[in-house]
């Protein structure tokens, strides 16, 4: 009877959450109203109850009952506002276990405590929050969105966005976990201004939406003007409901659409400056090289024009011309000028293949001497990279076995990082290197992923972590179309996966 009023107050924070994944803007907010109403009652109902119980002088009774029945209501607020801000990560983890309801709140409770590191000054608390997380097996969401928190509270800010966001892909799905995690990536991405981001994951639905990510998400649609994007007024009522009202007033009032874009040519519509066509090939082929090689980020328009530049000047009468007076001049050898454009060639595909993986760029649709040549060079180059990889991954089966005869094995999280970051490479590597280069790595990739994902399925029960290894390669399977490959990853996929959440 007791634990029914607090079942009505989650299934009311549950309906929000819901009307939010639908789009259903007013049903959301209405929700949230009324869980905010029905808490603010039952507080106001508890210490009526408990006036009356000191009334007749039950002390010890009237402790008790508001002891146990606040710390569902506002043991939340309790854990984000005070014990997080104060870094007493042991006190937050305890008075979550006992404020979060449903299975498994000690999840929760090692999410807050790594949140709470970020105020920790004693530089203490990552080992304890460390030691908590690797007793959890198998893996889940909860494990690694406290990872991304961990990093994150060392300012490792680029490893913890990527680990916070694969979260997404493991079965297991705590929604308070993954509320903080919404909201912890979008507060990243207002401040980085990242507007366009944090828009895509609002019509994705990515994440449950807490009030503040909710008027983020707000914020963001208007600001890239995306379709559907919140009136003023309802940006209003999101803002009003969120909390921080004060820090984040400057970011409802300066949340207005931009203005239409005029239309660009298709020559420069990448702002890219566009030579004159009176320039001599060859000048104009330097001109270009040692303009991409000045630029902090080259573009792929950039590299392009670059390599067109340098197929048009070495293929060109002209160039060749020079070259072979230079050499009557110099009283060079037969071939020098084959020689000279050869070299020249190398030392061109050289540096722009060098550009090109710095800046994860593709390779252009160029068919002379330096866009083929450019084109083999990224692709062979990536390719070994990812063979190379993957053959590490494959090699981690006997490493492991090693050390855990040392005493020395590795944590599960150890093996979600490493798959996360291979990942990574694999998918910069296909998106640079076009379809040619994804159909060539994914055989190796598979044969490899189903191997660990087995193994770490049939060796350690980490269900979690090997079904998003099987749904990762089912995905590329359909992609590059091998039957064989999808039939085999439907037959994984389809696997029951056992969590915390679903088994108990």
């Amino acid at each position: 009877m007791y634990a029914i009023p607090f079942i009505l107050l989650w299934k009311l924070q549950r309906l929000a959450i819901d009307a939010r994944r639908k789009r259903r803007t007013w049903h959301h907010l209405a929700w949230t109203a009324v869980s905010a109403v029905t808490t603010s009652l039952l507080i106001t109902v508890l210490f009526l109850v408990s006036y009356v119980l000191v009334y007749f002088g039950m002390w010890l009774m009237a402790t008790i009952l508001v002891g146990f029945a606040l710390m569902p209501l506002i043991g939340a607020w309790l854990v984000r506002h005070v014990l997080v801000r104060l870094g007493a990560y042991r006190l937050a983890y305890h008075t979550a276990v006992f404020s979060r309801p449903g299975k498994d709140p000690h999840a929760y409770a090692l999410c807050v405590a790594a949140w709470a590191l970020a105020y920790d000054r004693s530089g203490t608390g990552e080992a304890w929050v460390a030691r908590r997380r690797d007793l959890r097996v198998p893996l889940g969401d909860a494990e690694v969105i406290t990872t991304a928190l961990i990093a994150a509270a060392r300012g490792d800010i680029e490893i913890a966005r990527p680990l916070m966001r694969s979260a997404l892909m493991l079965a297991e799905d705590h929604p308070f976990i993954r509320e903080l995690a919404g909201e912890w990536l979008a507060c990243d991405a207002a401040e980085r201004g990242a507007w366009k981001e944090l828009a895509d994951d609002s019509y994705a639905a990515v994440w449950p939406p807490t009030p503040m990510t909710f008027f983020l998400e707000g914020v963001a649609t208007r600001r890239v003007g995306a379709a559907g994007a919140p009136s003023e007024l309802e940006l209003w009522t999101r803002w009003l409901f969120a909390p921080h009202r004060r820090a984040t007033r400057a970011l409802r009032e300066a949340a207005v659409p931009p203005p239409p874009e005029e239309p660009l040519s298709s020559a420069g519509s990448e702002g890219e400056p566009i030579e004159p066509p009176e320039k001599a090939p060859l000048p104009r082929a330097i001109s270009a090289h040692l303009a991409i090689a000045q630029r902090s980020q080259p573009t792929s328009f950039a590299l392009g024009i670059t390599v067109q530049a340098w197929d048009a000047a070495l293929s060109d009468g002209a160039t060749h011309g020079w070259l072979a007076r230079r050499a009557l001049e110099l009283d060079a050898p037969l071939g020098a000028v084959d020689r000279a454009l050869r070299e020249i060639a190398l030392v061109v595909t050289d540096d722009l293949a060098r550009i090109a993986d710095a800046a994860r760029l593709g390779s252009p649709a160029s068919h002379g001497p330096i866009g083929e040549a450019l084109g083999r060079r990224l692709r062979h180059g990536r390719l070994d990279a990812l063979e190379a990889g993957f053959n590490a991954w494959a090699a981690r089966k006997d490493d492991h076995t090693h050390k855990r005869n040392l005493g020395a094995a590795r944590t599960p999280i150890d093996e979600w990082r490493e798959f996360i970051a291979l990942r990574a490479a694999y998918t910069d590597a296909v998106i640079a290197g076009g379809a040619d280069l994804r159909r060539l790595a994914f055989p190796h990739a598979f044969t490899t992923g189903s191997n660990m994902a087995a193994w770490l399925w049939n060796q350690f029960q980490e269900y979690s972590m090997s079904h998003a290894i099987s749904k990762w390669l089912l995905d590329e399977a359909l992609v590059v179309g091998d039957t064989e490959a999808i039939e085999l990853g439907h037959r994984n996929c389809g696997l029951h996966v056992r969590t915390r959440m679903n088994d108990g």
